[in-house]
This record gives structure tokens, sequence and C-alpha cells, in this order.
């Protein structure tokens, strides 16, 4: 007898416990830095390192299957590198942005969320402001260091009537 008042007490008091108004989520936005780059060819020009394509494919096997309908990434070659083997699975076409031009569009989809999952390859400098932009609290000061920190993968929830969730991740490259 305890078991089936517990079997219809906990559901009941889950759904109480559910925030009052609308929880409706909105697509996820998936986050996260190009892979590990060359130190020997400066700016935007620099290639990824073996490991870093390593974990580029990681990514994509991991991500590969999460109902992603964009991929953004920025001009830098390390950027576009990250994305194309998520692109080759999926056979998503890339859009390729300016760093700028990434926190204007994760604005974009702050005031108008809708149910779309995207994944936005970016870098370690614009990583908090994209925070920022899509409503993560305490976005901003998100910190990465620019010699590791090339696993992290932030997994963003958005909502239409409250501030966005975040779940930092990190993975390891599983070549």
């Amino acid at each position: 007898m305890m078991r089936i008042v517990l079997a219809l007490l906990v559901p009941a008091m889950l759904w109480a416990a559910l925030p009052a108004g609308s929880a409706r989520a909105e697509g996820v936005v998936f986050v996260t830095r190009h892979a590990e780059k060359s130190l020997t060819v400066a700016g935007d020009a620099a290639p990824l390192l073996p490991e870093g394509s390593a974990r580029a494919r990681t990514l994509a096997r991991l991500l590969a299957d999460a109902g992603i309908h964009e991929l953004i990434t920025t001009d830098a070659l390390r950027s576009r590198q990250t994305g194309a083997p998520f692109a080759e699975l999926t056979g998503l076409q890339p859009q390729v942005m300016t760093r700028e031009d990434e926190v204007a569009f994760a604005a974009r989809l702050r005031e108008k969320p809708d149910a779309r999952d995207r994944l936005i390859v970016a870098h370690t400098r614009n990583i908090p402001r994209i925070l920022e932009a899509l409503g993560v609290p305490g976005g901003s000061q998100v910190k990465l260091n620019p010699d590791t920190d090339y696993d992290n993968l932030f997994v963003v929830q958005m909502y239409p009537d409250r501030p966005a969730s975040m779940v930092r991740l990190r993975y390891p490259i599983a070549d």
C-alpha cells in the first residue's frame, strides 16, 4: 500500500515543484571552442594540429545524433576545420561568420528563440560574449584558458520567457 501511495505522490510532488507559467523550452545551442591549433602559423590561417583534428572528429561523433539543424563557424581556418567533420557526418552546410557576427547571431537567437538546435564553433575570447548574448546568467564571466581549454562544450537551453540555462561539459579525444 505504501508503495502505491509513494508511486502516486512522488510524481505529484515533482509536478508541483515545476515553475509556474510557461516552462516550454526552445532550441538548444551547443557552443564549443575550435580544437587544438598550430602555434607556428599566425592569425586566422592557423590550421588544426593532428590532436585538434582528432578532437573535431570526436565532437562530430558526439553530436551527430543530437538533432542539430545549423552549424556556425567563424572564418578562421581552425574554426572551419573543427566544424568540418560534423558537417560531413550530418550533411549540414556550415554558416561562416566573423567573430562579431557570431555574437550578433546569438543575440538574435535570444530575442527570438526557436525550436532549432545549433552548434557554434567559436574562440576563447568570444565564448563568454556568445553565452552572455544567449542570455546565460553569468555567461560573460566564464573563464577559458587559451592554452588548454579545447575540450569545453557548453550546452545552452533557450526559453522564451526566462533566462537560458547552461551546462558546461568536457569531452576527451576518442580517436
